[in-house]
């Protein structure tokens, strides 16, 4: 295959939109300042726990980073879904506890729902989110705000993919700023500690758009040969457990494909058998940073490719041996696991794109029926305010 020019590669340039939309020299004083602040509250800085709690890609970009929270910090941290949280995990809140609401537009009901009920425990909240004028900002005790610009310059059939990537990577930022402010305040982690992770964070944002040309003309020559596929599964461990359930989902959003995010060990004790019946249907992506699964990552790609399926996978071109897989999509920069969300999500994305492209399908998300209801209209339990947040109403539309 002759290499396209950069003309020839739309998606690396949205890629390099995405970035610019974080407006990096603007955005990290702004989260510093705000930290800052927080880690002058005791409640903050000496909190006993961490529960992460959002819907959708909030939530897993929570997933993605609380590893690194985890090591940074020195606290048990938590991550669960909003409705998890909010409707079974409430009763055994304390006053130590920080819940962590994560929300891209403030609005999501059942975050809502979790902050209402926390802040009724006693326990802290704070919201991290990119909208000051969400419902979210007013609910939460505390506030991270991160917004992002729009990628105004991108065309409109795709410009909505690559908004979706900014507050991603916006998200992974605010929380891995928040791990390593905690982990400072709490006297875990020194200044050359410190500097050594943020050197990390800059260098694997710097490297997304050079990831994405270097994969875009494989991915979109590997799509030419996947015509017809219906599901996609996605696998990761630890912090790539959360890149794999954001995958996933871009599936759903942009196809339509069945996208299965599942956690790297369980696809042998589960998968494993319907890929025995189904073969070639079987179209796995496993996520192989360098790190420490990737042993099992080699191990499940002979796994998948024995069963007779198809075993995809996206690691460091030298970090392992994956010789059997049906293709090979190396993400070209070294970075550690920790971080390795920033860059790991990409190939599902731009397989994706090239998987609708070649469908005819638009790249514009499919529109919702519902009109947001049941993500930002649903009753939200226990609201002492009563409120009506800019019209959403907890009345399902009329049919």
């Amino acid at each position: 295959m002759t290499n396209p020019s950069a003309d020839d590669l739309p998606y690396s340039q949205a890629s390099a939109a995405a970035l610019a939309a974080l407006d990096l020299p603007r955005l990290r004083p702004r989260l510093a300042e705000q930290l800052g602040t927080l880690m002058a509250e005791p409640r903050v800085s000496g909190a006993r726990r961490l529960i992460l709690t959002g819907s959708g890609d909030s939530l897993f970009a929570a997933r993605a980073a609380a590893p690194a929270l985890r090591r940074w910090s020195g606290l048990p941290v938590q991550v669960l879904t909003a409705l998890e949280f909010a409707r079974y995990e409430v009763a055994l809140l304390t006053p130590d506890d920080l819940v962590i609401g994560v929300s891209n537009s403030g609005s999501s009901s059942r975050t809502r729902e979790a902050i209402l009920l926390a802040n009724a425990r006693g326990s802290l909240t704070l919201g991290v989110t990119g909208s000051l004028d969400g419902p979210l900002a007013s609910l939460a005790g505390r506030m991270l705000h991160r917004p992002v610009q729009k990628p105004d310059t991108l065309p409109m059939h795709y410009r909505r993919v690559f908004l979706n990537m900014s507050e991603y990577l916006a998200t992974l930022l605010s929380l891995y700023e928040l791990g390593l402010t905690l982990g400072e305040a709490r006297g875990r982690l020194d200044g050359a500690t410190l500097s050594h992770w943020r050197t990390g964070l800059d260098e694997a944002l710097a490297a997304l758009p050079g990831v994405s040309r270097a994969l875009e003309p494989r991915i979109r020559q590997l799509a030419r040969g996947f015509s017809g596929l219906d599901t996609l599964w996605v696998l990761g461990a630890g912090p790539s457990r959360g890149s794999a359930e954001y995958s996933a989902a871009k599936c759903h959003e942009q196809l339509p494909l069945n996208g299965i995010p599942q956690d790297l060990e369980e696809w042998a004790h589960l998968q494993y058998f319907l890929t025995l019946s189904w073969g070639w249907r079987s179209t796995v992506l496993v996520l192989a940073p360098p790190g420490n699964s990737l042993d099992r990552a080699v191990e499940l790609v002979t796994g998948i490719i024995d069963a007779g399926g198809r075993a995809l996978v996206a690691s460091y071109p030298t970090g392992a041996d994956f010789s059997g897989a049906t293709a090979l999509l190396p993400v070209a920069a070294e970075v550690d696991e920790l971080l390795s969300p920033i860059l790991y999500h990409l190939p599902t994305q731009l397989l994706v794109l090239y998987l609708a492209e070649q469908a005819g399908v638009s790249h514009i998300p499919l529109g919702r029926k519902d009109n947001y209801w049941l993500i930002r209209g649903g009753l939200v339990r226990d609201d002492p305010t009563g409120r009506d947040w800019r019209g959403w109403s907890a009345t399902p539309p009329k049919r």
